[in-house]
């Protein structure tokens, strides 16, 4: 299977502006008669990442009623779809690209015949282009949505950080969170491992030992947490509330308040981060997957679209034509210096079944220690 890696340049290219917005209740995915089947479509995805005004008006342009199952987790995500086999009962996943060798090596995504996609064209000419876009040269999905890692600071209490190590700085203790299995292999960065498990190929101790290390640093440090998060919206309401003062965050969560005016500021530290993107795809065997394709060409249709999920997600869009649509708070939500940019690398696709297994475990010894 091809490596889909991308590098710092590349990185440059693929993230863009990104800023706030507000969506509606979810639909819920419901059992329905196998006869009505021809006019449903069902997606589990992200909350906030398709704007609840494009699926209104998708389903009043197609009869296709849309039901939306929010998901926070991609191992969550991949358990689900693993235990429904060839019976799934969903029929488009948000996936990110790093967990692609994950998905396609289960057999549970359908590659994507971009010639069904009528708007295609109106995909951003980096991503139509990207070496990871693209496995056994097959596309697998449609890219929505980029970003990277980052520490994520209120600027009222934490000045410019250089480096990770505020994190684990005293003064701080009980004002910082993180997702545990996301930010252990920042950690592993931080110490001097390859927290992307690239060098670690066909390596399994040297690979366990990074890990264990990590994962022991963590618990060591686990009284300056106040707490381990899912979702965005839980560091997003910390930082609201003032319960903590810094973090590690995904690049959307942090660029929303940033939008909104909050005194929040993100950066990469000098020990440097991971970027990836997230991409929507078509369940191998998904029963209406001709209505995924007419969702998938109405998500390129309009740089309008791509501009409402920037807003809402905080991530960068990948359509043609957004950044002209952002007003200037909303791109600088998202920018970072030129030496910043540079510490960002993309997930790579080599090694993910060793990186997921021991990442997973270490993340539940932290947890339960």
């Amino acid at each position: 299977m091809r490596d889909f890696t991308a590098n710092r340049r590349t990185t440059l290219k693929l993230l863009g502006g990104a800023a706030a917005g507000a969506l509606g209740v979810p639909y819920i995915i419901r059992p329905r008669p196998a006869w009505a089947q021809s006019k449903v479509l069902n997606v589990t995805t992200y909350d906030k990442f398709l704007p609840a005004d494009f699926l209104e008006k998708f389903q009043k342009d197609t009869g296709i009623e849309v039901n939306i199952r929010l998901t926070d987790d991609q191992g969550k995500q991949y358990n689900l779809l693993a235990a429904e086999g060839a019976n799934p009962t969903t029929d488009m996943v948000t996936v990110a690209g790093h967990r692609y060798s994950q998905f396609i090596a289960s057999n549970l995504l359908a590659p994507i015949d971009t010639a069904r996609i009528a708007n295609w064209k109106n995909l951003n000419p980096a991503y139509q282009n990207a070496p990871w876009t693209k496995v056994d040269d097959k596309f697998w999905g449609l890219p929505i949505l980029a970003g990277y890692e980052g520490l994520a600071v209120n600027t009222n209490y934490v000045k410019d950080p250089q480096s990770w190590d505020v994190m684990f700085d005293q003064q701080y203790k009980g004002m910082t969170s993180y997702i545990v299995s996301d930010f252990m292999t920042i950690v592993m960065q931080y110490l001097g491992y390859d927290g992307d498990f690239v060098t670690y190929v066909d390596k399994r101790d040297e690979a366990q030992k990074a890990t264990n290390a990590a994962r022991d640093f963590l618990i060591k440090q686990k009284d300056m947490v106040r707490k381990y998060y899912d979702a965005g919206s839980e560091v997003q309401q910390m930082f609201i509330n003032e319960d903590i003062y810094l973090a590690h965050s995904w690049s959307g969560p942090a660029a929303k308040l940033i939008a909104e005016g909050h005194p929040i500021r993100l950066s990469v530290p000098k020990e440097g981060t991971f970027g990836f993107c997230y991409t929507l795809n078509i369940v191998n065997n998904a029963p209406n997957a001709e209505n995924a394709y007419k969702l998938l060409d109405a998500i390129l249709a309009s740089p309008e679209v791509g501009a409402s999920m920037t807003r809402q997600s905080g991530f960068a869009s990948t359509i043609s034509g957004v950044p002209e649509l952002l007003n200037d708070l909303e791109k600088a939500s998202n920018s970072l210096p030129q030496e910043q940019v540079e510490r960002i690398v993309f997930f790579s696709s080599v090694n993910r079944d060793m990186k997921n297994e021991m990442i997973d475990k270490a993340t539940a010894e932290v947890k339960a220690a």
